[in-house]
Parts: structure tokens; C-alpha cells; sequence
């Protein structure tokens, strides 16, 4: 059975400092997804990142996805692991759909209702295809 979950650094626990470090640019994303997918029990994955957040979505079936996830971050971004879980939210489940459907609908953005978000998700869904 595939289950969902998504990491997060986003405005709410990281410093602007930390959630530039952790930034994907776009020219980034495509070989980011690449690696991501090639990671055993991977089997899709979105990943974007806007000034106030950067979320990697992934559908998977291993056991030990929050660590995969946040190692994944650390390494790629040259911060050290135990230093990025303090700014790292994680969800799964329910929790996970429900917290993608409140970045999408600005809920869960900085400025509440921001209009942006939901065609930076779009976008980046449709760049992850």
C-alpha cells in the first residue's frame, strides 16, 4: 500500500536563513526529483520551494520515509542533519493531504489567503509529471 507524506521547512520553525539554505531553485528541481525517485520505496514526488517554505511531497511504501526525507534535505543542502530537524515539520496520512491542501489554499501561508501559492503547488505538480 502507498502512503503519503510531506517535509516541511516553512515559515512557522525556520529563520529565513535556514529556509534559503534549504531553497530549490528551479534548475535544481529536475535533477532533485531524479534523486529522490531513486531512492528504494520513492514512487512519486513533488518538491518546490518559495520564500517562505520548501516542501518535498513523496508517495511511498518503506518504514523509515521521515529519515530517508530529512537526510535527503541535509545532504543535498550542506547542512547537518541534526541541525535541520529542528526547522523540519513532518506529515503523514491524513495530516499530510490535509496539510497540503492548506498551503495550496493559502491557509497556511504568511500573509493568510496569499493568492501565489496555489499556482506555485500547480506548477510544481505539473513539473514533478
Amino acid at each position: 500500500m502507498l502512503n503519503i507524506a510531506v517535509l516541511s521547512v516553512n515559515h512557522h520553525l525556520a529563520t529565513i536563513e535556514i529556509r534559503e539554505k534549504v531553497a530549490f531553485a528551479q534548475n535544481e528541481l529536475a535533477p532533485t526529483i531524479s534523486s529522490l525517485l531513486a531512492i528504494q520505496g520513492i514512487k512519486a514526488c513533488v518538491v518546490f520551494s518559495t520564500c517562505n517554505r520548501s516542501e518535498i511531497c513523496v508517495t511511498y511504501d518503506v518504514d523509515n520515509i521521515r529519515e530517508i526525507l530529512s537526510e535527503f534535505l541535509a545532504t543535498t543542502h550542506g547542512i547537518e542533519h541534526s541541525l535541520l530537524l529542528q526547522y523540519v515539520s513532518f506529515f503523514e496520512g491524513n495530516e499530510a493531504i490535509q496539510h497540503i491542501c492548506s498551503v495550496a489554499s493559502g491557509l497556511d501561508s504568511l500573509v493568510l489567503g496569499e493568492p501565489q501559492i496555489f499556482g506555485q503547488l500547480k506548477e510544481a505538480y505539473q513539473f514533478s509529471k
